[in-house]
């Protein structure tokens, strides 16, 4: 089937070559990655999207991800379904005019899944870390979910510091420096913040099934962003919920910061582990500490005391 619409764009400033027989595609793309402009100059990723005109009369389904050796396999149904080849960056998707309809299903399961994927096979390591930038340096909030790193991570932004990301950052290999970079587009929150936020309320929607936050950062005024920058800290929250407890630092080993950060996700015969693995040992070249708090005010008057200090 010839796929006659081609379109280029930089997703985090990497090359993406997009091929489509629908134009929805396209535009889709654009929503995700158009105010990228290129930053690196590695051969382009590709990705293929068939649609169909089949009528899907079944509930979408969120799809299965299964991976063996350079292959990953991404099964929603018999009519929805993609591959990507991990070892040349390469997929293709064949999907129903429905899937493609519904904008947050494409975008989330097949669209920015497949280009992600294929970016952290490729030339990044995804970290579950939010990250800013405080009196020029580069600051990095790890922890699983429910931590507060996109709330803190906003809290700095409201004082004027630069949001690169808020749950989602990405290590650069085969760099000197500790080169991170996000999506500063969009700070994304459970519904909790609007406690916290007044300036959240009335933003909750669901997406993919889930009640969220998502706020593009270009209609908060007051927050400055950044693509990226030069990682300097690395701090693993340990939020607490005793009231009047003060901010602290508590330095961390290589090894244990190693074991809470870093997993290997994709199979063993893919040629990348070392290099992933050196990125991150490189990165946890950084400061490294455990950060407990409580009050969201008294976290930033302490790193921004921290930052300034050092």
């Amino acid at each position: 089937m010839p796929l006659k619409l081609r379109h280029v764009l930089f997703p985090y400033g990497f090359p993406l070559h997009i091929k489509s027989t629908d134009p929805e595609v396209i535009r889709a793309a654009e929503l995700s990655w158009g105010s990228f402009e290129q930053r690196f100059r590695e051969p382009p990723l590709e990705i293929r999207f068939i649609i169909s005109e089949e009528t899907e009369r079944r509930r979408l389904r969120p799809p299965r991800f299964r991976a063996q050796s350079n292959l990953l396999a991404i099964v929603a149904g018999f009519d929805n379904f993609a591959c990507c080849d991990l070892s040349r960056g390469f997929g293709f998707a064949c999907l129903t005019k429905a899937a493609l309809a519904n904008q947050d299903y494409f975008r989330y399961h097949f669209l920015e899944a497949m280009v992600c994927t294929l970016l952290d096979t490729q030339h990044l390591v995804a970290l579950h870390a939010a990250c800013i930038e405080m009196n020029g340096r580069g600051v990095m909030f790890v922890g699983e979910s429910g931590a507060g790193k996109s709330s803190l991570a906003y809290a700095c932004a409201r004082r004027g510091h630069v949001y690169i990301s808020d749950e989602a950052s990405l290590l650069v290999r085969r760099r000197a420096e500790r080169l991170v970079l996000g999506n500063p587009q969009v700070v994304r929150f459970r519904p909790a913040a609007r406690a916290l936020f007044p300036e959240l309320k009335g933003h909750v929607r669901s997406r993919n099934g889930k009640l969220s936050i998502e706020i593009a950062t270009r209609d908060l005024r007051h927050v400055q962003t950044a693509p990226g920058c030069n990682a300097e800290y690395v701090l693993f929250l340990n939020r607490s919920d005793a009231p009047g407890l003060g901010a602290s630092l508590t330095p961390m080993s290589q090894s244990v910061a190693l074991r809470l950060l870093f997993r290997q996700v994709w199979p063993g015969e893919l040629p990348i582990h070392e290099e992933r693995l050196k990125s991150v040992e490189q990165l946890l070249s950084a400061r490294l500490y455990q950060f407990t708090y409580s009050d969201l005010d008294r976290a930033v008057d302490f790193l921004e005391q921290a930052t300034r200090a050092s």
